[in-house]
């Protein structure tokens, strides 16, 4: 059965969505950006690495929810209104990943929603029935 968690800024979409697949569950955490966690849903952080760190704590928090953690992310996609910012991001992806790096794409664009400079999609692998998170 597939299990949608709500996003608790919108009702507009899920913040992730489990998917059972047999033996394992495929989640798909909607995209995260990086606005303090308890709101407001607009992105104010400086510099851009701080945006960047606050994007991962937004996306570690999406995996909990799930029944994941990082550990469990095999892809993520990342979207930057300035690929000058690039730098910054691959520090704190390493750091965050710390040697257990998912598979990773990086696209320039022109705007994101609520002033943010980056944005995330993720997806993870879990064990089915085994919270990992």
């Amino acid at each position: 059965m597939i299990q949608r968690i709500p996003n608790p800024f919108s009702d507009s979409f899920s913040n992730a969505v489990v998917i059972p697949m047999g033996e394992y569950s495929v989640i798909y955490i909607g995209g995260q950006v990086g606005h303090p966690p308890d709101g407001p849903v607009k992105v104010t952080a400086e510099p851009f690495e701080e945006e960047a760190k606050l994007c991962m704590a937004n996306v570690e928090r999406a995996l909990k929810k799930a029944g994941a953690s990082l550990k469990d992310v095999v892809r993520i996609t990342t979207y930057l209104t300035d690929l000058g910012n690039y730098p910054a991001w691959d520090r704190v992806r390493k750091a965050t990943f710390q040697g257990a790096l998912p598979a990773s794409s990086t696209v320039g664009v022109q705007a994101l929603l609520v002033n943010a400079r980056m944005e995330i999609d993720t997806v993870a692998v879990i064990k089915t029935g085994k919270s990992r998170g």
